[in-house]
């Protein structure tokens, strides 16, 4: 009789195990963010972040309002980076090359073409993402581009 517990409660309990659902790889959370953004679906993007999220566009430093490269917080803080990047990119050209993880960390590279919205002048570079990933959410989002390209591009 106790054999035969300890044998449903291995089965039930595997069960168990099998029926939970697991968080998505990080690299499946990046692949989802990456769909969601080329579809210019806003709330898929959002819905990527962790309510705790820390985005930093190129370098770390508190931003002006409406200015792209800094730190946002939050989701209202990934909202805005959405925000800002619409207001100063007309996307032409977004790919992406590689996505690799390991456990919470993934990376991902690829090279973009826009143009600024404010000059018309077309932005270039290649790319790199650095990104943690939590509870199945990016926690920490670090995005690394040419700036100096940016740079000459907002001059008219």
């Amino acid at each position: 009789m106790k054999s035969i517990v300890v044998l449903a409660t291995l089965l039930f309990g595997s069960v168990g195990l099998f029926a939970k659902s697991a968080s998505p790889s990080g690299e499946k959370v990046l692949e989802t963010f990456f769909s969601e953004f080329g579809k210019g679906n806003a709330v898929g993007v959002l819905n990527c972040f962790h309510p705790e999220t820390t985005i930093t566009a190129v370098r770390t430093e508190n931003r002006l309002e409406n200015q792209l490269y800094g730190t946002y917080t939050g989701i209202s803080g990934a909202e805005e980076f959405l925000k800002n990047m619409g207001s100063q990119f007309d996307t032409k050209k977004f790919q992406v090359d590689h996505i690799i993880g390991k456990k919470d960390w993934v990376f991902a590279s690829g090279s973009f073409l826009h143009v600024l919205k404010q000059t018309g002048k077309p932005f270039e570079s290649d790319w790199a993402l650095k990104v943690q990933i939590k509870d199945g959410k990016i926690l920490f989002y670090h995005f690394y581009e040419d700036s100096a390209s940016f740079v000459i591009a907002s001059k008219k």
